[in-house]
Parts: structure tokens; C-alpha cells; sequence
């Protein structure tokens, strides 16, 4: 990319989902650069050259406990736009509610170079919004430095705010709201305000209705989306010491602040004795504090602490599975703990692997869930099954199987679901960032339909093949854009921690949204939560495209809830 194409990518912010007002209103522009200013949900993307938007109110509908978000977009039509930047103020209620300005958090939307489509996706080469750069230091709360010209690492490479918006080109930036736990009901009101050097400020409204309904601390789903020890490198953090255990715990907080449950730090697990005992002395008041705070809801147990676990150290690791799982229980975090013993088995000899990998554990304790990535109908009859080996099966969502996965779950099993690549026949919810955001949300809905209550992606952090994942996306393998990176370097954007996606945040979004599927089961009953889903997606290969469908179907399970509670 060329220093104008990279200054031009500098001009982006943070989004998530929001429902936007139906009212029109003239194009608002003023002073000499024009400033054209619209607004959108969160479960789309503003591209560089789409023409302006007509909604100029930001309406947006929250639970309790919910993020709720919208994007302000920005656009020069005269001249360039310098110092662009955006303040946003507390929103009130006629009751004498109060939402600080402290709950709203503004991103600039970072523009990534995508070279060439991904593998079997009919999309196209380009800059595509991703990144979600925040105005302030998430460590601090204070202004980010952009990075001078002789200084090599210090500030910020990729700098939110101010920043140049040039003619004709869009700059959109994400807004979070969060309302917390105590916020009363009611409709609440303020502005954003874009402001822009020698221009009359633009303020946008904002209207919020605050439900009288709460989402829960703890995620309904579980999941599992993999650690953080390679991000290490990407901050020149030297393992194990006390900047590289900050660094990772920031990656996992963002993890819980997405309702994903974070992986749990090595460092965190319990020492193991000589006799395969744990000795959870030293680490329990961390792990618990870790499980607590970060609203940890499952917990993958190690398969192994010893070098042959199924020969000489078979006893030796049968008490570490035991002991390990009975602490567990002694604290609560036993329902959700599981051994991960094989990734994806594709052959007679894997399936075998798993099978007595499987007795193992289950000799140690049946209580203990053995997890795999793998359908529920065999791939292969020829390599027999699985069937009483695992307890949690999670297939790649083309290969979910109806038939099968309602006899697991008859047994008492369970069922997870995960993708990695562009796997599968036809085109499922594939996850490519040269793909809508919608399927990063709309993964939720499917699995509410097919019964599966966890989610599964291999990592959010593999950055390993791209020299700068902020500037350019050669891609996984050179072929699945975005394949393992929802999250981005912060050292680049001005301090040691992770930069969220609008990916990463339509996650969110459906995972708030089956919080919505969960309080309308419980006051319902289950059928009355799938006649909303199945509007919205009836499988892996039929969903509705238009997030707008999705965002009515919000609207209608948040009004059956309240209205069941007398609300």
C-alpha cells in the first residue's frame, strides 16, 4: 500500500449491532469541507465508496448487562476533512436515569487490503472495515500518541483520533454502549457530536431504550476459542514474566467482555505431585479469582501431566485426571470442565486414538466429558465410532447430522458446533473476513436451532503468516482471509493489549442474543424461541441476508419476554 492509501486506512472506528430509527432527514452538511454524516447497526459493513446513508438517529434497544452498538460514519465532500474526531455524551431518561458517557466507547473502523477473494468465495479484492481502534487507552483511559517519525516503537502506529477523512471517502467509526446491571428502564436520550477542524460541529442523536430485563454475568453458551502464548512475540514479551502475564490476562478479558469463555493461563493451573496428585495450594486463589471475575463457564482439563499417560504413567495420570476433576467439583467448575483429547480425527488410526484415550479418562472419573471436534455420525464405517467415548461432540457446521445428534443428545451428551476454513459442501456460515459480518452473528441463531449449546474456534491470534496484520491480508494458507484472526496487536495502536474486530463484536452480539433465546425458553417453553429463530435461519445453508430481518426478530423475542414477565 501506498502512504496515501495507509493514511486514508487511518480513518476508521469500533462497531456492533443496533437497531437504527426509521425516520428520513435531509443531508446534513456545513462548512466548507461538507461534512456528510450518517448512521448504521453493527451487523454490516461501511465500505470505503458506498454512497451516504440516510439515517441521521442512532435508535438502539438493550438489555441490563448488554453492549449494544452503532456506527457513525463520516464523509468529506468538498475538501479534506482534518482532525476529524467524536465525543459522545452521558444519555438520560425523563425518570432521572443516567447513563455515563464512561459506558459509550468509540473505535475508529481500521480498513485491512484484502489481495484476492477467499478460497471459493464469490467476493471481492479491497479494503474491508475490521479493525476497531480505540480513542482512548483501554490500560489508562488516556489520549493514545500517535508514534513520531523517529521513534521506533513508542505511540501508536495506527492511531485512532484526530485523523484526515478525504473527499469522497467513508470513514466510519463503532460505537459500544453498555448499560450496566443497575440502569433503570426507560428511553434515554443524548448525542454523539463528530467534530471536524474549521467546521461546525455535527452532533447525532441517540436514542436508547433500556429494557427491564437483565442478561445474566455468565455466558449461557460455552465455548472455547483457543490461548494467547503466541501473541507474546508481537510485543516482544519475554514468557513467564510479569508483563507477558499482564498482556495475556488483557487478551483473555477481552475474550470474557464478548461472553467467550478465555482460555485459562498456564500458569493458573494447579502444580501437579509426583504421585499424579494435584497440589492446588499455590494457584487456588488466582484460578479462583480468574473464574470469578472473568465469568469462566468452562474448563478444559489437561488430558496428560505425564510423558506416557496410557503405559508406565497410566496410574500416575488416572489420579491427576481424578484429582484434578474432584477440585473442580469442590469449587463449582466441575460442569463445565472436559478433556480435549484429539483435534479432528480423520482416520481409522485417530478414531482408535480417541476411543482409548477416552477409557482412560473415563476410567480416572466418568463424570469427566471428553470433548472432540467431530461429527456425530461416523465419517468412516469402516473406522468404527466414537459413540461412548465422547461426551461432547462439536462438528463443523456442514457436517452437523440431525438424525445422529438427536440420539447423542437423548443419551444425555452434548453438542458444541466450530469452522476453520471454507469447509463443506455448498456455502455455510463460513467465517472470512471477505465475507458479511452477519455470519459471525447469525452462528448463534443456528446453533439455538439444532440444539447446541457451545461454540468452537481454534484460535483468534494467528498472525504468524502476515508482516503487518494491520495493513494488509495475504490470508491463512493464502487463501481464508481473517481465517484465526479476530483480534489485533495493540502494540501498534498504542499499548500492550488486544484490539478488537467488528468480527469479534457480531460474535458478541449472538452470543448476547442467545441470553434472549434463554429467558424467552424459560418463560415460554423452547417452541415458543425457535418460531422467532426459524424466521431468521432454518440451517447451515438457509438464513435470511438481511441483518434487518435478524434485528425485528430481536425486537420480537425482547418483547415476548417482558410481556410473559407482566413487563
Amino acid at each position: 500500500m501506498g502512504e496515501q492509501k495507509a493514511k486514508t486506512c487511518r480513518a476508521v472506528v469500533m462497531g456492533i449491532a443496533v437497531i437504527v430509527c426509521g425516520c428520513r432527514f435531509p443531508s446534513l452538511a456545513w462548512g466548507e469541507g461538507q461534512i456528510a454524516v450518517w448512521v448504521t447497526h453493527g451487523t454490516t459493513r461501511v465500505f470505503p465508496q458506498d454512497p451516504p446513508g440516510e439515517q441521521r438517529e442512532a435508535r438502539i434497544f438493550a438489555a441490563r448487562n448488554e453492549f449494544e452498538p452503532f456506527q457513525v460514519v463520516v464523509r468529506g465532500e468538498g475538501g479534506p476533512l482534518e482532525g476529524v474526531t467524536l465525543e459522545a455524551s452521558a444519555l438520560k431518561s425523563d425518570g432521572g436515569g443516567v447513563l455515563d458517557s464512561k459506558h459509550i466507547t468509540l473505535f475508529r473502523e481500521h480498513y485491512v487490503y484484502i489481495r484476492r477473494p477467499s478460497y471459493r468465495c464469490n467476493t471481492s479484492p479491497g479494503l474491508y472495515p475490521d479493525g476497531l481502534i480505540p480513542f482512548l487507552n483501554p490500560l489508562d483511559g488516556k489520549e493514545i500518541q500517535p508514534r513520531r517519525e523517529d521513534a521506533v516503537a513508542e505511540g501508536a502506529k495506527y492511531d485512532a483520533v484526530p485523523c484526515t477523512v478525504y473527499p469522497g471517502f467513508n470513514q466510519p467509526f463503532w460505537v459500544d454502549v453498555f448499560v450496566p446491571p443497575e440502569t433503570p428502564p426507560g428511553e434515554y436520550r443524548g448525542t454523539v457530536t463528530v467534530k471536524a477542524r474549521g467546521e461546525q460541529p455535527v452532533p447525532v442523536p441517540v436514542r436508547l431504550t433500556v429494557w427491564d430485563l437483565t442478561l445474566p454475568e455468565t455466558p449461557t453458551v460455552k465455548s472455547h476459542f483457543g490461548g494467547f502464548n503466541r501473541v507474546l512475540r508481537w510485543f516482544d514479551a519475554e514468557s513467564g514474566s510479569d508483563r507477558a502475564k499482564a498482556i495475556e490476562r488483557r487478551f483473555c478479558e477481552m475474550m470474557a467482555q464478548h461472553r467467550i469463555t478465555p482460555d485459562v493461563p498456564s500458569d493458573l493451573y494447579p502444580r501437579v505431585g509426583d504421585d499424579g496428585n494435584i497440589v492446588p495450594g499455590a494457584t487456588h486463589e488466582a484460578l479462583k479469582e480468574y473464574m470469578t471475575s472473568l465469568h469462566v463457564n468452562a474448563f478444559p482439563m489437561r488430558f496428560s501431566a505425564f510423558r506416557d499417560p496410557l503405559g508406565k504413567d497410566r496410574e500416575k495420570n488416572k489420579r491427576f485426571l481424578s484429582s484434578t476433576y474432584e477440585y473442580l467439583k469442590e469449587n463449582g467448575w466441575a460442569d463445565g470442565a472436559y478433556v480435549y483429547i484429539l483435534d479432528e480425527p480423520n482416520d481409522a488410526e485417530a478414531y482408535e486414538e480417541v476411543r482409548k484415550g477416552a477409557a482412560h479418562v473415563h476410567e480416572a472419573n466418568p463424570k469427566i466429558k471428553v470433548l472432540c471436534t467431530e461429527q456425530t455420525k461416523t465419517s468412516n464405517p469402516e473406522w468404527g465410532d466414537l459413540y461412548g467415548a465422547v461426551d461432547i461432540w462439536v462438528p463443523l457446521w456442514p457436517l452437523h447430522d440431525e438424525e445422529t445428534a438427536a440420539e447423542r443428545l437423548s443419551k444425555g451428551e452434548e453438542l458444541w458446533s466450530y469452522t476453520a476454513l471454507c469447509q463443506g459442501k455448498g456455502e455455510p456460515l463460513w467465517w472470512q473476513m471477505d465475507l458479511p459480518v452477519l455470519n459471525y452473528r447469525m452462528a448463534l441463531w443456528t446453533n439455538y436451532r439444532y440444539h447446541i449449546v457451545g461454540l468452537l474456534y481454534w484460535t483468534t491470534v494467528y498472525w504468524e503468516q502476515v508482516r503487518d496484520p494491520w495493513l494488509d491480508q495475504p490470508s491463512f494458507r493464502l487463501a481464508f482471509n481473517g481465517e484465526g484472526e479476530l483480534l489485533y496487536p495493540g502494540k501498534d495502536a498504542g499499548f500492550d493489549g488486544p484490539v478488537s474486530s467488528i468480527r469479534l463484536k457480531n460474535i458478541r452480539e449472538g452470543m448476547e442474543d442467545y441470553e434472549y433465546f434463554a429467558l424467552l425458553e424459560k418463560a415460554l417453553g423452547r417452541e415458543e424461541v425457535e418460531k422467532e429463530v426459524l424466521t431468521v435461519t432454518r440451517g447451515w445453508w438457509d438464513w435470511e441476508r438481511s441483518p434487518e430481518v435478524l434485528l425485528a426478530a430481536r425486537q420480537r423475542i425482547a418483547a415476548k419476554i417482558k410481556s410473559a414477565a407482566g413487563k
